[in-house]
């Protein structure tokens, strides 16, 4: 199974931080994000692609072609365009069936991403939050996408899209979902999708969003924690 991590952001919001270094090169305990991502990649993934796009020299200098013997592709994202354009510019690279689809700058858990491979596809983790005005969120019933919303002051729900997902080839038949600002928005393509396709829900142990500089500070600590205890 390929896995496809979205890796092309600024970062604006981690500035200074980010002034010389992509959003997912910025260091945890000494390490870049995004080696804590493709460290807990399952077993069953056998091709990594990389969108990259903002300082993409970086990221390409500290992985190379592979890591942990798990060939590396590098996928230029040539323009801030959003999610959904990242991901259309893996489909030339895609095989048919499943694939992954995440970001790279957040941490997660490796038994959710374990779950989610091994639930029908289409399919998206989500995670319960006290505060679901600052993320996007899943509308869900009986275990499967009603709808998705983007952030609000009244959210409709408190389940946040965390930024994975099991998809396959059927996302490219669906229309990109152009937001305001320009950019093309997964979740609601994939929202699209769920008016007529089963999009699977899946609820996450773990899950910590990085966005500013404090939640940098925030997940040194918890990169120190075993990994059964980082569920909450």
């Amino acid at each position: 199974m390929q896995a496809v991590i979205l890796a092309a952001g600024v970062g604006k919001r981690l500035k200074p931080l980010t002034d010389d270094l992509p959003k997912p090169m910025v260091r945890v305990n000494g390490r870049p994000i995004l080696e804590y991502t493709l460290s807990i990649l399952p077993k069953e993934i056998d091709e990594v692609i990389l969108i990259v796009g903002y300082l993409k020299e970086k990221i390409i200098e500290y992985f190379g072609d592979s890591f942990k013997g798990v060939p590396i592709r590098y996928v230029e994202q040539k323009a801030p365009l959003g999610m959904s354009d990242a991901l259309n510019c893996a489909k030339p690279f895609l095989k048919s069936g499943d694939f992954l689809v995440m970001v790279g700058d957040d941490l997660y858990h490796p038994d959710d991403l374990r779950d989610i491979i091994h639930t029908d596809s289409p399919a998206m983790l989500v995670k319960e939050t006290n505060s679901p005005e600052k993320f996007g969120v899943c509308v869900v019933e009986n275990g499967y996408l009603i709808k998705t919303a983007e952030k609000s002051l009244n959210p409709p729900s408190n389940l946040a899209n965390i930024g994975v997902y099991l998809l396959n080839e059927g996302i490219f038949k669906v229309p990109m979902v152009q937001l305001p600002n320009g950019e093309f928005n997964l979740p609601e393509q994939i929202g699209l999708w769920a008016q007529d396709t089963k999009v699977h829900i899946v609820e996450a142990r773990f899950w910590h969003p990085i966005g500013y500089p404090e939640d940098v500070e925030v997940a040194h600590s918890l990169v120190a924690l075993p990994s059964e205890l980082r569920v909450n």
